[in-house]
């Protein structure tokens, strides 16, 4: 029997692979058609803007925030509506990364194909019949309530800034507006130039950090509650200054607090005591239990990656590890986030994943998904009353709830004039368990503008849901 020589037997090899590969891509091309007429690259498809036959993009409510008409595409008829939800939504670019029309561009628009297979390949025009191809819109149905948004930009005014309101149970988002923000019927011409518009294209509620001031105290509180046995009954004495760490940590306007407790010291946001925590606390365990609470990393959802809340303490001293246990130093928290920590707490510790669409032609896109827990429930449970002590104390807040709270005020001058206001909290409500996070960029009068921003909004969800 005659041996087959190594040549021929890896020519054999090759030509089995060869014809092997020729037929999976044969079977692949008639079973994927569809898909391959859909490819940008297909000059064959008839020339549009990919929304020119976009479907509906509607809000909870099924209003309608932006269709295609005669391959045109147009926005809700309100301005003020279209400037609240073009971060959602998006225009006709592809600028905003967080816009529906960006994300799920492909999507909102479906390619199905008829007839044969031979399509696109080069074959005699005679082959190929354009009328196969049916064009049709997807049609997408969102979280948030239209009316919300229009409330929140009002509410925002002319700062920049953001609001995020969401359902910590479901995950669903009932309201995320950030500013500055444009009309997506009519975009400026100078959007590119103008200050005014600087960082329009940004969602501040998803791809920004800041600051987190005291609102940040949620997180040194946790640390310290499941670290320091009893530490919600020890006591402090608050002198308004105190070197700590070598260097001076003050409390707001240098006011002395006098005695405190925890509770006392969340309420009266006082940051000796939890510069004091931080310090106590050490590096280590405060950024271990950051990182559980959102911290250095992004999380993803509606395909959406958001940016990063930053603790590192790595090279700092004691007098700064002290200011970090106050949201202060190098800290930098995202709104998102912020919410989602409220919402732990409102939860018993877990999270749930945010996200804002609902449905594609009616069928369900998300269900409710538990994140990893941020704080176990006797922390959570201890922090909620907390917290709701601390906004009966505000004696600010909208009255239609039940509301558990936290401030912040992020000094960004080094005179203290100018800050960045905070507010973050949850609702004790069966009909609206809402968590929120409220941000006005560069106010002079401390934390209360976000409170006044935060109560139109509360009032508005009372109207509406309650």
């Amino acid at each position: 029997m005659r041996k087959i020589s190594s040549r021929s037997f890896m020519i054999l090899i090759m030509t089995i692979a060869f014809f092997a590969g020729l037929a999976y891509h044969t079977v692949n091309l008639v079973v994927h058609t569809a898909e391959w007429i859909a490819v940008p690259s297909n000059t064959h498809l008839p020339k549009h803007s990919q929304l020119e036959y976009a479907g509906k993009i509607l809000d909870r409510n099924n209003v309608v925030l932006a269709q295609s008409v005669e391959r045109k595409r147009y926005y809700h008829t309100d301005e003020q509506t279209r400037k609240a939800c073009v971060h959602i939504v998006g225009d006709n670019s592809v600028n905003i990364a967080t816009a529906v029309q960006t994300v799920y561009r492909s999507k909102l628009t479906s390619f199905r194909f008829t007839g044969s297979t031979l399509f696109g390949l080069g074959m005699p025009d005679a082959m190929k019949k354009i009328d196969d191809i049916i064009i049709t819109g997807n049609d997408f149905r969102l979280t948030i309530d239209s009316r919300l948004q229009k409330t929140a930009l009002q509410a925002l005014g002319d700062y920049k800034g953001a609001m995020f309101f969401y359902n910590y149970k479901t995950g669903e988002i009932l309201c995320m507006v950030s500013t500055p923000t444009y009309d997506p019927q009519n975009v400026p011409e100078d959007i590119e130039t103008n200050e005014a518009y600087a960082g329009a294209y940004l969602n501040r509620a998803l791809s920004a950090s800041y600051p987190p001031g005291s609102t940040f105290k949620l997180v040194t509180a946790n640390a310290a509650i499941q670290s320091i046995p009893d530490i919600t009954k020890s006591t402090y004495v608050c002198p308004g200054t105190e070197i700590v760490g070598g260097h001076s940590v003050s409390c707001y306007q240098h006011l002395a607090h006098g005695l405190l407790d925890m509770k006392e010291a969340l309420a009266k946001s006082c940051n000796i005591y939890f510069g004091k925590l931080a310090l106590a606390l050490g590096r280590d365990t405060m950024t271990d239990f950051a990182n559980q609470m959102g911290f250095n990393q992004s999380f993803s959802f509606d395909g959406i990656e958001t940016a990063e809340s930053v603790y590192d303490v790595t090279d700092a001293n004691d007098n700064q590890l002290a200011w970090s246990g106050v949201g202060q130093y190098t800290v930098l928290e995202t709104p998102v986030n912020m919410a989602m920590i409220s919402g732990a707490i409102a939860n018993g510790g877990t999270p749930v994943k945010p996200y804002f669409v609902d449905t594609i032609n009616e069928l369900s896109q998300n269900t409710p998904t538990l994140c990893p827990p941020m704080l176990d429930k006797p922390t959570a449970d201890t922090l909620r009353e907390m917290m709701e002590y601390t906004a009966m104390t505000y004696g600010a807040l909208d009255n239609h709830f039940r509301i558990c709270a936290k401030t912040g005020t992020a000094e960004i001058s080094d005179d203290g004039t100018v800050a960045h206001a905070w507010l973050t909290g949850f609702l004790v409500d069966e009909d609206c368990p809402l968590a929120f996070s409220v941000l006005l960029e560069r106010v002079n009068s401390g934390s209360m503008e976000a409170i006044i921003a935060a109560n139109q909004v509360l009032s508005a969800i009372a109207e509406y849901y309650k």
